[in-house]
């Protein structure tokens, strides 16, 4: 035999063996398909995370859902009648899920993996609309089965879906204080809501006292909130919770005070010494908040913040 013949020989076997390994490969995986194709689902493992104690849909809701688009029980049900892509599609259409996974471990168990959206803010509309916000900015409705504790903001100028450049401006700062206020024990348990006036800005309205709190934009909102404490130690725990009618902290450094009439102050201090005894029993129903609620928080480093005796 030539060597040329040799070389033909060996290049025609290498090639029946490297087509004899790929037609076992396919076998293989062709059998392995035929056998899941062949078992039943085991059963379902549904969980759900994302929302700390707070499930706006439950596990109970998403089996039905599951077993609604597939015609029935799933268990025992054989894994190819089970449509995974479309029963995931329909948990992503339901606007508390962020995102749904689904798929079949070697136990033909079916894990059902589901995060859940967090709102961060409850918003009200001047037209009298309600919903939440999340993170994300995605627009939530209202929950049957919940109603979180959140920040509440007023006076929103649009029932639009899609908003116009102020208006999607406007639900960012929303966010952005929604979320300082809910980590935030002491302001969480001091703002009873967050007004949006005509020119789309913040006037905090406070459990204690009756100084409406011009706040600005959500710019700087850290240092205006530090600005405030300092200025809730320094001068209100002096000189009375309801001295002023306002309180303007859109100023850099400085918080401006508009004061009241004498008839104003005494009036007042009657319905705050309730309102402080109405917070410290909401703060002690607050079993699960590991920080309390006082005045001792905040930076006392604003040497260059002041406040103004008074402002006509």
């Amino acid at each position: 035999m030539s060597v040329i013949n040799k070389y033909t020989f060996k290049k025609i076997l290498v090639v029946m063996i490297w087509l004899m390994m790929g037609a076992g490969t396919v076998v293989l995986l062709i059998a392995a398909i035929s056998k899941r194709n062949n078992e039943s689902c085991a059963n379902v493992e549904i969980n759900i995370t994302g929302v700390q104690n707070n499930f706006f849909i439950d596990k109970s809701e998403v089996l039905k859902i599951l077993e609604s688009s597939n015609g029935g029980t799933l268990k025992q049900k054989p894994v190819h009648q089970i449509d995974i892509a479309a029963m995931e599609s329909r948990l992503n259409k339901i606007p508390w899920i962020s995102h749904a996974e689904l798929y079949f471990d070697n136990n033909d168990v079916l894990r059902v993996s589901i995060k859940e959206r967090e709102p961060v803010a409850r918003i009200f509309t001047v037209s009298g609309q309600s919903f939440y916000i999340d993170s994300s900015l995605t627009r939530l409705p209202l929950s049957d089965r919940f109603s979180p504790r959140l920040p509440v903001f007023t006076g929103f100028p649009s029932d639009a879906i899609v908003l116009s450049g102020q208006d999607s401006g406007l639900i960012m700062g929303i966010r952005t204080l929604g979320e300082f206020l809910a980590n935030n024990s002491f302001w969480m348990a001091q703002v009873d809501q967050v007004d949006i006036t005509a020119n789309r800005e913040f006037d905090l309205v406070p459990k204690l006292g009756n100084s409406i709190i011009h706040f600005g934009d959500a710019g700087n909102y850290q240092q205006k909130f530090n600005n405030l404490l300092c200025f809730y130690k320094q001068v209100l725990t002096k000189i009375g919770w309801d001295h002023y009618a306002a309180i303007d902290a859109q100023f850099k450094g400085q918080i401006v005070g508009v004061r009241k009439d004498a008839g104003e102050i005494k009036a007042d201090a009657v319905q705050s010494e309730q309102i402080m005894k109405s917070m410290i029993e909401d703060a002690q129903k607050q079993a699960d908040d590991s920080t309390k609620v006082q005045l001792g928080q905040g930076d006392d480093d604003n040497d260059d913040m002041h406040a103004s005796p008074e402002e006509e």
